[in-house]
């Protein structure tokens, strides 16, 4: 009787390391699509703005969706400023730029 149950035991710990390792196995993948996701991301700087310098470029979303937003160029491009999300830096974006004398 103790050898059947000791089976029986063994055969039920099997069950829940393989649930364990199912899951850490959907964890791990997960994680590494989210990782090449942002490494296409930060791929795409070079394809998107040839033309801009690295540093006046910023992280800006639409909808949750992640883009690339040159600084010095966004003011010409009223559409894409105003369908920005909001947040502190696009806020100072939309304010008017004075006139100096």
């Amino acid at each position: 009787m103790d050898n059947k149950w000791i089976l029986f035991i063994t055969k039920l710990i099997n069950k829940h390391k393989m649930y364990q390792y199912d899951s850490i196995i959907c964890l791990l993948q997960s994680k590494n699509k989210k990782l090449k996701d942002d490494l296409d991301f930060y791929k795409s700087i070079f394809k998107t703005h040839g033309n801009s310098a690295v540093f006046n470029l910023r992280i800006k979303s639409i909808n949750n969706k992640r883009l690339w937003v040159d600084k010095v160029h966004i003011h010409a491009d009223y559409k894409l400023l105003n369908s920005l999300d909001i947040d502190n830096e696009v806020n100072e974006w939309k304010k008017p730029i004075k006139c100096e004398r």
